[in-house]
């Protein structure tokens, strides 16, 4: 058995730090490299055996195997006329239901049963609220020229059906043909109805908002919620009129063209809906996912629907502190049939199983929208201490006003365009700085930090947001100054102090046009917001992981409604407008490479610091210092040394600090990791001292930061001249080192990722992907693999995630790259 004296392991403590020598040791008797590596086989076999896997949560992969079966049992429950047995008194309500379902899971356009319910639809002029409201969200969902004027026709009927202002239900709606006296049900689909055709660039009558806004106020409970008519407010009911307290709100903003006046004016965030704010206070506190709370138990999926489009339209994952997405389809998964995929309910409604499992459909399919950016909710933007949720407390005199959140429909406004841009159905996120976990801010990949004064985090906040970087993250700090907002200087300050805290060896600096900021999704031109604008940010390793706006970009995106509707805005101010939401697209592509990770996978969330102690048997891995540029990434060894920790009980245990090629460090560890961004030579020194590393089977990976041909040649030139009877040759697709064999992982499809950054103007960025067994060249020693060469980067993609910009591999892959050569290289 390989002895160790425990002297020899104070450098693997969990500060990892590197001690002198013990006592009794010498370059005969201590450290791994000086017996031969075969030696550790029994105890590397022991240590080989795969973790016992825990219990798996609900996950994307189990979630859409659940929509894919509900979508075949509406398959076969559709009549050959291309629709489904109507609910009573409706023309053809329940087959719009069903087929808006469809259309939302993912149900292809080209699919031949959705082309027959479709069709079955535009035979239709209901004369129903419900019946038509349905059937425009679904012509509004499909987007076809064709349904433009049957949308048209539709808000105009609902228009005039519009209870007027001499009624007592005023800006409500009854069921059609003169059927009831206005409901708030009516109400809640025909606001869904008239706002989905506003986003379509139909033309609604703000007078139309306005009433129907007016009605959910007035009906509103003491307590903040809502209810059908009786005095017991209902989840469903509070869900309904917060949704369309939201859509009104949206759709008014969109709708009014004349407050942008000749200059842009980003100053203040407009008084906030009291009446939204307490319907969202209530629904938090009776919050339940097993039931619709103080409803029928008749109404559950209705209430789940309802759910979903407040979480989705306010841009909250938590409702009352409760993940209600992936709470709700936990239920869901459990409820729905096991032989057939089909949902059901109680009473006359959800016991038909279409109308069940559309809403359940519904649920699951929109409320699993891949979130693309979030904005931090933090004490800083409150005003005298006195908070409450979502908005700022302002004192004039005696009077107390409440505003809403500078630009707080400036998420929303980016995402519609995102969506738009990148033909996908996204979603956006409030996140609350106070409650936020780092795993709660890697939700967003890109999270937007606004302010115009001193940004006071506590070290919580500031150490919770550098792990997000870490962990690739990207921060976007938009300055509410300039556009007679003031000038900022204050919150200037905190940026750059923060930072110069989480990146003490970079700067924040003017973004050269070369940054594809400029360009990522699309070219543009920072003179179009002012003549002395530009964007700042941090590099760390190969990728921008913090950007800074010192002008409001969040104003910009706010007045991107109209835009959407084709309506142009005063010139000056469309310019501005337009190029904010650029250069917000570029960011969200650079930072993303349009890829997002499913709402419901887990954050991965590296803390490298958390290492065990080192058992008997641990292996030791460091980075050497060769002035190379290494520093860059002191997170990488630790990184990949958690994750494989993680995924096997192989313990590596990472060095913290890169190690000087001297004998004396050279003969403690069993893994020598070389990488860099620059060309280096080494001493005498430290050319002997790594020559007796390499002779007595110590193992070497090296790796060029973002795959620089300075360090390549470097190492090329360095490494061939200590072993002058080898050379690099490539590892076979098929290596041991990349698969399951010595107790790794199958490597053979990896991804692989190639960035192709154009000129700034010519065309968006973009990352080639291909799938392969990783590109490696290895140097054998006295007949055994030693030396281990990647041309494609390691480092970043273990310093820090989703780095585009440099040629390698995903943070997993890297990893894994990284301990089947380990395991490979000992066992041999």
């Amino acid at each position: 058995m390989f002895k160790t004296n425990p002297m020899e392991w104070a450098m693997v403590t969990k500060t990892h730090k590197l001690e002198p020598p013990g006592l009794d040791q010498s370059p005969t008797k201590a450290g791994w490299a000086g017996k031969p590596i075969m030696r550790c086989l029994i105890i590397l076999l022991l240590l080989v055996a795969q973790s016992t896997p825990s219990r798996a949560e609900i996950d994307a992969i189990t979630v859409q195997r659940s929509i894919d079966r509900g979508i075949e049992y509406l398959r076969k429950s559709q009549n050959e006329r291309g629709g489904w047995e109507e609910y009573g008194g409706q023309s053809c309500g329940l087959s719009a239901l069903c087929t808006l379902a469809w259309v939302n899971a993912g149900v292809s356009r080209q699919d031949p049963d959705l082309i027959r319910a479709i069709e079955y639809l535009r035979t239709f002029e209901p004369q129903q609220t419900y019946s038509i409201s349905l059937q425009t969200l679904v012509f509004c969902a499909v987007g076809a020229l064709e349904d433009l004027p049957r949308i048209r026709r539709n808000v105009a009927w609902l228009a005039e059906q519009q209870k007027g202002p001499n009624d007592r239900n005023k800006g409500a709606w009854t069921y059609g043909n003169g059927r009831g006296n206005g409901d708030p049900s009516n109400a809640q689909f025909a606001v869904l109805a008239l706002g989905a055709a506003a986003e379509r660039g139909i033309e609604v009558d703000p007078k139309v908002f306005q009433a129907a806004a007016d009605y959910w106020r007035r009906i509103q409970l003491r307590r903040g919620g809502w209810s059908y008519g009786g005095p017991r407010p209902s989840g469903s009911m509070t869900c309904a009129g917060i949704a369309s307290l939201l859509i009104c709100g949206s759709s008014l903003n969109d709708l009014d063209d004349t407050k942008n006046g000749e200059r842009l004016n980003c100053c203040g965030g407009g008084e906030s809906d009291e009446a939204l704010e307490r319907g969202l206070d209530f629904l938090s506190d009776i919050f339940s996912i097993q039931a619709n709370p103080g409803g029928e138990l008749l109404s559950y999926y209705y209430y789940l629907y309802a759910v979903e489009r407040v979480g989705r339209l306010s841009g909250r994952r938590l409702i009352g502190n409760r993940d209600w997405y992936r709470e709700g389809a936990e239920r869901l998964v459990s409820l729905q049939d096991a032989f057939q995929g089909f949902w059901k309910g109680g009473g006359v409604v959800e016991s038909n199983r279409d109308i069940a499992t559309s809403f359940a459909l519904l649920f699951l399919s929109k409320g699993k929208r891949q979130v693309v950016v979030g904005r931090l909710d933090h004490p800083s933007l409150r005003s005298e201490s006195e908070q409450r949720r979502g908005n700022v407390i302002v004192r004039v005199g005696n009077e107390v006003k409440t505003e809403t959140l500078p630009h707080s429909g400036a998420l929303r406004e980016l995402v519609r365009h995102v969506e738009r841009d990148w033909s996908k159905d996204l979603t956006w996120q409030t996140i609350v700085a106070d409650q936020a976990t780092t795993q709660d801010l890697l939700k967003a990949p890109v999270l937007v930090i606004t302010g115009s004064s001193t940004l006071n985090f506590n070290a919580a906040l500031r150490e919770n947001l550098k792990q997000y970087l870490d962990q690739g993250g990207t921060i976007l700090f938009d300055s509410l100054s300039g556009d007679g907002c003031g000038d900022g200087k204050a919150f200037e300050r905190s940026v750059v102090s923060l930072c110069s805290e989480w990146f003490p060896k970079s700067k924040l600096e003017r973004l050269p046009t070369s940054h594809p900021v400029w360009f990522a999704e699309a070219p543009v031109d920072p003179a179009a917001i002012a003549n002395d604008y530009w964007v700042y940010g941090v590099g760390a390793c190969c990728r921008t992981p913090v950007f800074y706006s010192p002008r409001s970009l969040t104003c910009r995106w706010s007045r991107g409604g109209p835009l959407l509707r084709g309506v142009d805005l005063p010139p000056k101010i469309g310019r501005e407008v337009v190029a904010g939401i650029t250069i917000g697209e570029n960011i969200l592509a650079y930072a993303t490479g349009r890829e997002l990770k499913d709402k419901l996978d887990g954050s991965g969330v590296i803390v490298a610091g958390d290492a065990p102690q080192p058992t008997r048997g641990a292996i030791p891995i460091a980075s050497g210092a060769l002035g190379a540029g290494e520093e860059q990434v002191q997170r990488a060894l630790p990184n990949a040394a958690l994750i494989i920790r993680e995924k096997l009980t192989v313990e590596v245990i990472a060095v913290d600090e890169p190690i000087a090629l001297t004998e004396q460090s050279l003969r403690r560890i069993g893994v020598l990791y070389l990488t860099g961004q620059t060309e280096f030579e080494l001493d005498d020194v430290s050319r002997a001292a790594l020559k007796n590393y390499i002779d007595r089977e110590g193992i070497v990976i090296a790796s060029p930061i973002c795959g620089s041909e300075a360090f390549a040649s470097s190492v090329r030139r360095e490494l061939a001249a200590l072993v002058p009877q080898g050379e690099f040759t490539a590892m076979p697709s098929d290596h041991p080192a990349w698969t399951t064999r010595f107790g790794g992982f199958d490597l053979t499809n990896v991804e692989i990722r190639v960035p192709n950054q154009k000129r700034a103007g010519d065309q968006s960025l973009v990352v080639a992907q291909r799938s392969g067994s990783p590109v490696m060249e290895s140097i054998q020693v006295n007949g055994v693999d030693t030396i281990f060469y990647s041309p494609l980067d390691l480092s970043c993609a273990l310093e820090s995630q989703n780095s585009i910009q440099c040629p390698g591999y995903p943070t997993a892959d890297a990893a894994k790259i990284i301990a089947g050569v380990i395991l490979y290289a000992l066992q041999q």
